[in-house]
């Protein structure tokens, strides 16, 4: 058998480095997904999820419960600080919106026109963009959204002026 051969002190650290910031790279790129532009909503699909497939600390919901939203077509999942919960598909999702009263669940704008995308992170709303097509058009549209339970930060449409609204 062959010595071993050490690898110089000077490298040593460095190639830990390396290992590092390369593993955490690889993370964080699985971690970003882009979300679809609103003008692409698709039919909501039921979710193949488990009744234990939930965040630590949620509560494992009925049995009964949860398969008769997944037959529903509907989604179980965190619904904002209340916890898990069915979350249910609407009868108008992509139908074109100038407010929220036009639809069953809410009026979505396009994160395609207000939304700045960048591979660090999830998209983040643009308020000077959003402020520019409000100033040039008060009647904006968007699409109604295809969930009955809308949570975290999104733009949506009112009176025909975009609206950063966040739901929690």
């Amino acid at each position: 058998m062959y010595p071993r051969k050490k690898t110089p002190r000077k490298y040593r650290g460095r190639m830990g480095l390396v290992i590092f910031l390369a593993a955490g790279l690889s993370i964080l790129l699985a971690a970003c997904q882009p979300s679809p532009p609103a003008g692409t909503q698709n039919a909501p699909t039921p979710t193949t999820a488990e009744p234990t497939d939930f965040p630590a600390g949620f509560p494992t919901p009925d049995p009964d419960e949860f398969t008769a939203c997944m037959e529903a077509g509907g989604r179980w999942e965190v619904l904002g600080f209340s916890g898990p919960g069915c979350n249910l598909p609407t009868s108008d999702g992509g139908k074109p919106c100038q407010d929220s009263k036009d639809c069953e669940s809410g009026c979505l704008g396009d994160p395609e026109l207000v939304m700045i995308t960048d591979r660090y992170g999830p998209p983040i709303i643009n308020h000077q963009r959003m402020d520019e097509l409000n100033e040039n058009n008060d009647e904006n549209t968007g699409l109604c959204s295809a969930w009955q339970q809308n949570f975290g930060c999104q733009v949506w449409v009112e009176k025909g002026q975009y609206a950063a609204i966040c739901v929690d």
